[in-house]
């Protein structure tokens, strides 16, 4: 299946056993927009050069520039949602993707 990611931050709720969060997550999306996936851990910048740690910084920060999200359960499984707005997340399908 052909898609697509981007870093979005996620907040992750208080529990009996540990504090609230918030964490940057890698978030697939098929080509709809439609969220199919995220890291089950927080994302950390890397790179093979100091220039390539730059650029995913750079990618990381993006993330702040759009809604945050949080995990809901459902009665199948899980999705994301905008804390905001309740809303199901999704993300703008890049203009190479779109057909």
């Amino acid at each position: 299946m052909s898609g697509f990611w981007n870093y979005r931050v996620i907040f992750c709720e208080a529990t009996k056993d540990e504090a609230a969060l918030y964490q940057i997550h890698e978030v697939e999306y098929n080509l709809n927009g439609k969220v199919t996936n995220w890291s089950e851990t927080g994302a950390a910048p890397f790179g093979r050069t100091y220039e390539e740690l730059q650029a995913d910084t750079d990618r990381l920060r993006s993330a702040f520039e759009k809604p945050i999200l949080k995990v809901v359960r459902q009665p199948r499984g899980y999705t994301l949602v905008e804390v905001e707005s309740g809303e199901e997340a999704t993300a703008e399908v890049p203009e190479s993707l779109k057909q």
